[in-house]
């Protein structure tokens, strides 16, 4: 039986979009390939849950962003994640309301959940630098679109070893678009 309690990791992340021949350099360049699915649900102002799935496994996810110096296209939050089964992800599938119960929530005046779509993504992992952890790079398809992005979590200090590695990559991220998450992205598509 899976033990039903969240974890808490920080999470300092580089993000940043890419260009799809960007993305098929890279990836053909990338191991530890995977696709996941990404079901959100609004619960609050303030609380989205995203509901994954990676293969066989099945995670209840929500981020908190941390108070922090602001550097360009580096998100540092706080990930709250819990492993499901199978079961459970299909509970809350198909009654998104059980999530206030595993997030042991009471429903209240100004909580409701509300399920906001899916985004599917096909990652691989990327050795941009043996010194440096793998970035991760993603083809994320939602409600008719496709954008291509790389995450690469790292430590602050590696911020500026980082750009300069990206930088050598043809990736400038003064030059593009940084920090959206994929949930702002999927709500975008909506408009």
């Amino acid at each position: 039986m899976i033990k039903r309690t969240l974890t808490a990791d920080i999470e300092t992340e580089i993000k940043v979009m890419i260009t799809k021949d960007e993305y098929q350099i890279l990836f053909s360049k990338g191991h530890n390939i995977h696709t996941q699915i990404n079901h959100y649900y609004k619960i609050t102002d303030d609380l989205t849950v995203r509901i994954r799935k990676i293969n066989n496994e099945f995670f209840l996810q929500y981020k908190v962003s941390n108070d922090g110096v602001q550097l360009k296209g580096l998100k540092d939050k706080t990930e709250y994640s819990m492993k499901l089964s199978e079961s459970d992800y299909l509970i809350i599938k198909n009654n998104p309301e059980a999530l206030l119960t595993y997030l042991k929530k009471e429903k209240t005046s100004d909580s409701s959940v509300v399920y906001k779509g899916t985004l599917e993504t096909l990652r691989a992992n990327v050795t941009l630098d043996v010194s440096m952890p793998d970035a991760e790079i993603d083809m994320n398809t939602y409600n008719g679109f496709t954008d291509y992005e790389l995450e690469w979590e790292i430590d602050k200090k590696q911020y500026k070893k980082a750009l300069k590695i990206l930088k050598n990559h043809g990736i400038d991220i003064n030059d593009r678009v940084t920090g959206i998450s994929k949930y702002k992205r999927l709500i975008q598509s909506y408009i």
